[in-house]
């Protein structure tokens, strides 16, 4: 864990390339100069390649039915609930480190392998050209999020399901699809319900090929993205 003073609770965003161009700028700056931060942004600087390479991209990845994502995503959260009070206790607030994201991966494949085994087939879900799983980019949360992309005449229809988001009053929350040049795609907002789901279907100007990656963010009300909470790449 860096013990930076200043840009700690930044590092796993930067690693993980999921903040906003200004503030990847910044950090790339800082990591230059600081001691703390530059030597873990090294030791941690093959972690996002190694979790692409989670799955083959030569394998095409099983698409569930809806009450198969259901299961899963309830046995996610459920899971990193219970995690969650012990973590804290031990590491405090973390940036990113090498056993937590370990921890992160097991739990990830772990709900995997829960949904191959209740497919017990083959069945896709017709129409989609990609789809991505969302996991929680903050380590206290047990939000996750699956999504399917279709291609339509303007552009890219996405089908969002999501659990555990946080709720309160006029909560709003935005999809955004990252283009391969840094540039953030809105797909358009929507609301997480009294507990903490959500189905929306959202409309973006991209298209296949154009993105590989796809993040939920509080929505701001303005023309940037607010803080971002889950972070998925996406599956061709």
């Amino acid at each position: 864990m860096s013990a930076c003073p200043t840009h700690a609770a930044l590092l796993g965003g930067y690693v993980l390339g999921s903040l906003e161009p200004a503030e990847m700028e910044e950090m790339r700056r800082h990591v230059a100069a600081c001691p703390h931060c530059g030597p873990e942004a090294r030791a941690l600087d093959a972690l996002p390649t190694l979790l692409d390479q989670i799955e083959p991209d030569d394998v095409p990845p099983p698409s569930l039915s809806p009450a198969v994502e259901e299961t899963v995503l309830d046995r996610f959260a459920r899971a990193r609930g219970r995690e969650r009070p012990a973590r804290r206790r031990r590491f405090g607030r973390l940036s990113l480190n090498l056993p937590r994201f370990a921890a992160l991966i097991g739990a990830c494949a772990a709900a995997v392998v829960l949904a191959l085994v209740l497919l017990g087939g083959d069945e896709q879900d017709s129409g989609a050209y990609a789809s991505a799983r969302l996991a929680p980019l903050g380590s206290d949360s047990t939000a996750v999020a699956t999504a399917w992309a279709d291609e339509v005449p303007a552009g890219t229809r996405v089908r969002l399901r999501a659990r555990g988001l946080p709720t309160g009053s006029g909560r709003m929350y935005e999809l955004w699809c990252v283009r391969a040049d840094g540039h953030w795609v809105s797909g358009g907002t929507f609301r997480a319900g009294g507990d903490g789901t959500a189905e929306a279907v959202l409309t973006a100007a991209v298209r296949p090929g154009d993105y590989h990656v796809m993040v939920v963010a509080r929505h701001t009300g303005g023309k940037k993205h607010g803080p971002a909470l889950l972070r998925g790449r996406l599956r061709y």
